[in-house]
């Protein structure tokens, strides 16, 4: 019942994790339901590689996040497949989504970034001497 539960409550947090990461990632710049300050600019070379390293970390931690739901039921390696899957699927499909977003667009950087962030927290949790505890 511990486990189950664990799951459940493990569970909700991922979800609510990954409907607040879509909303960011989807809502318009003009007009943002959650508004972050961030500053409207020219999209240089240094604005775009910040923006990748925001995408980096978030998707680490989406990765790191499913992963801990997942372990709560299922041995790690299936756990770390399940949620690189979910990342990167979700990074592929909030960046075709921002086409559909007005004054969004698609980046391959962004997915790059999303990619990357995913595998490496994959990387961190899958070495044997990972820092990382798992377990319920």
């Amino acid at each position: 019942m511990a486990k189950w539960l664990a799951l459940l409550l493990r569970g909700c947090l991922a979800l609510g994790w990954t409907a607040l990461l879509c909303l960011l990632l989807l809502q318009p710049e003009a007009d943002p339901l959650l508004d972050l300050g961030i500053p409207e600019g020219e999209n240089t070379i240094l604005r775009e590689l910040a923006f990748g390293a925001v995408h980096l970390a978030a998707f680490a931690f989406t990765c790191s996040l499913w992963t801990w739901t997942f372990v709560a039921r299922f041995r790690l390696q299936s756990s770390l497949l399940a949620a690189v899957a979910i990342s990167i699927a979700l990074g592929c499909f909030t960046e075709l989504g921002q086409s559909l977003t007005p004054d969004r667009y698609p980046s391959w950087l962004d997915i790059g970034a999303n990619i990357t962030g995913a595998l490496i927290a994959a990387r961190l949790m899958w070495h044997p001497s990972s820092p990382v505890e798992l377990s319920v």
